[in-house]
């Protein structure tokens, strides 16, 4: 086998976080970085705190929290100097009132490790989208159970929405095309698979609608996605609800991460907590019941703006 001693530092600093998470131990995280006082380790160390703080706030205990790493390129190799691709597959448990919510997330991210003294060392780890190039369309075949259907007979059927968005949330449904920036489309798709019939135009910054090779700006823009959902007509017919915990599974949540009346990301809910709060299902960074507000993301800000919808259909 042959040797790759900065594989050690890069398994230990996933590890170190899962533990940060589970029993806010920072200090090992930090010995584990060519500098401490880095910008990105200070953002790390502060992302990590908000997901401590957001446990504590809702009241759940930490149960288990698993990760695996897979290098997916060598983009750079040198004696002293390593730059990786890394694939993190996460799952977290919590336990709240009795019951068990798991949560999962795949990350990527671009890790620069350096030989630096005695040993090598996490330069820095960015996250990044997958490349659109990498993905390989699934070998499945599809059932007319798994495909949207062409309109909407009885309104929006929720728990159809809710089973497209758990059966694709790490994966793409190879009828669509797959984009960078993939949070819209994966939505757009759930509630269009809930019955949702597409709101056609010729033009894209009208109406809802994807057609092969063409789609709306609303389809696959989280900011005009919002502004639609935003004017409440067409067939989705959505309403803006002023809390959280009045959403239900298949309704959705925009995001503005710097408060600046830009909308960058949505979700769609799909499960609720025993405290009766929302759990989200996502692309970008695919994610499954991840808990609505975001604060242990990387895009999140204190200055992060979140409006809620829900879809009658």
């Amino acid at each position: 086998m042959v040797e790759r001693p900065w594989h050690k530092p890069l398994v230990a600093w996933f590890e170190s976080q899962n533990r940060f998470w589970l029993e806010g131990e920072e200090e090992k995280l930090l010995r584990l970085v060519t500098d401490s006082e880095a910008e990105w380790v200070k953002a790390e160390t502060e992302r990590m705190q908000r997901a401590r703080k957001q446990v504590r706030e809702r009241e759940v205990r930490p149960v288990k929290g698993e990760c695996r790493i897979r290098v997916a390129r060598r983009e750079r190799m040198e004696e002293e100097e390593v730059l990786l691709w890394i694939r993190s597959d996460r799952r977290l448990t919590v336990e709240q009132k009795d019951a068990l919510i798991e949560e999962e997330e795949i990350a990527w991210f671009r890790v620069l490790i350096q030989f630096v003294g005695d040993g090598w060392r996490i330069a820095h780890c960015f996250p990044e989208a997958e490349p659109v190039e990498w993905v390989r369309p699934p070998r499945v075949s599809l059932s007319d159970s798994e495909t949207p259907p062409a309109f909407a007979s009885a309104g929006y059927d929720r728990r159809r929405a809710v089973q497209y968005a758990n059966l694709w949330w790490n994966g793409y449904n190879p009828r669509y095309r797959r984009f960078d920036v993939d949070c819209t489309n994966y939505v757009s798709q759930c509630i269009h698979a809930g019955g949702v019939p597409m709101d056609f135009s010729p033009v894209r910054d009208r109406g809802w609608w994807y057609r092969r090779d063409l789609w709306s700006y609303s389809w696959a823009v989280a900011h005009s996605l919002q502004w639609y959902l935003a004017k409440g007509g067409g067939p989705m017919r959505a309403v803006q609800v002023s809390r959280p915990e009045e959403l239900l599974p298949g309704d959705i949540i925009c995001y503005d991460w710097d408060g600046d009346g830009r909308w960058d990301h949505n979700t769609i809910v799909t499960a609720k907590d025993p405290a009766g709060m929302p759990l989200v299902n996502a692309h970008t960074v695919n994610s499954r019941h991840r808990y609505w507000d975001y604060r242990d993301s990387y895009a999140w800000t204190p200055n992060t703006r979140y409006r809620f919808y829900r879809i009658e259909g």
